[in-house]
């Protein structure tokens, strides 16, 4: 990002793009109709951004930001490990909540933006503390002892393979179905568990 987002009017341009973004995906949407929708004029956006992709990869840096302090404040909270993992589905359902089949294709098959290796990257960091709390939770029994760390993280690998699988994508209304449907999976599997609460 070429500016500090500090000023309002570059906030206005980060949520407008957002919302567009998530509905039509990043290639179909243009800067005039971000600075329309934002309020903003293309010199403001220009001061801030210098285009549309480093523009997508300032939201995305915000939402794996916000998204690993909540996770953090989720696991030092002295509840059940269940409980935790019951909110770390509601956080999940949150950070995917209308996003677009577009956006994915988008952000994972376009090599020229750059945005795909991103994404990698912070999946990766956010898997290493992940991976740290798990480990710790099957020390204490809280998950299986007969479960493999290298097969956790397959699972966590193979998962960012299956939102971009077209013909899985058609068996589900939207995105985050799928990406619902996944984690529940990665977290419970097939067996029936007790729901405390809508993880939608």
């Amino acid at each position: 990002m070429a500016a500090s987002t500090d000023n309002s009017k570059s906030l206005d341009i980060l949520e407008a793009a957002r919302r567009l973004f998530w509905k039509h995906g990043i290639r179909r949407v243009t800067v005039e109709e971000i600075c329309r929708e934002a309020g903003a004029s293309k010199m403001t956006f220009y001061r801030a951004f210098a285009n549309k992709v480093d523009l997508a990869r300032a939201i995305l840096q915000e939402l794996f930001d916000e998204s690993m302090k909540e996770y953090r404040a989720i696991m030092e909270q002295d509840i059940a490990f269940e409980e935790k993992v019951r909110k770390q589905l509601l956080l999940k359902s949150k950070g995917t909540r209308g996003i677009s089949a577009e956006l994915v294709r988008d952000i994972y098959s376009n090599q020229e933006w750059g945005l795909r290796e991103y994404m990698e990257q912070r999946t990766e960091e956010a898997l290493r503390v992940i991976m740290e709390d798990y480990l710790e939770a099957r020390k204490k029994g809280w998950i299986r002892q007969d479960l493999r760390p290298d097969f956790i993280l397959y699972i966590f690998h193979r998962m960012q393979d299956w939102i971009t699988d077209e013909q899985l994508l058609t068996s589900y209304s939207d995105t985050q179905e799928l990406i619902m449907e996944i984690t529940r999976f990665f977290f419970y599997g097939i067996l029936p568990h007790e729901q405390k609460g809508d993880e939608r």
